[in-house]
């Protein structure tokens, strides 16, 4: 092979690794926001399941629920400084409710009843 044809090999090669490296990169981001957005981790128990990820609503958090499917526990941080926890009873109601959010550096909290 001349010098020439090697060094046009050699580019084309080149320009080819870079081009599949770029496709495979936006395609793993694009995989990854997917999974973030729409994905939670969810361990199942006989005395019941708790979600851990993205949970419906934007929120971030978790959620306890019994056997029968009724939410016991949910902790959660929505996007804009807010933050939550809240408890429930058995027949599914929510006995307490506090929620965190920071407003001009300061952090307050809300019992809601």
């Amino acid at each position: 092979m001349r010098k020439d044809t090697w060094l046009i090999l050699v580019s084309t090669t080149s320009l080819v690794i870079a081009i599949a490296s770029l496709v495979l990169v936006v395609w793993t981001l694009g995989q990854l926001r997917q999974g973030v957005t729409t994905r939670s981790l969810a361990v199942v128990t006989p005395a019941g399941r708790i979600r851990l990820g993205m949970l419906p609503g934007g929120v971030l958090g978790m959620q306890i629920h019994s056997s029968s499917g009724k939410e016991r526990l949910g902790l959660g941080v929505v996007p804009g400084n807010l933050s939550g926890l809240a408890v429930y009873d058995s027949g599914g109601k929510k006995r307490l409710y506090l929620m965190f959010f920071d407003r001009s550096g300061r952090s307050e909290y809300k019992i809601v009843r």
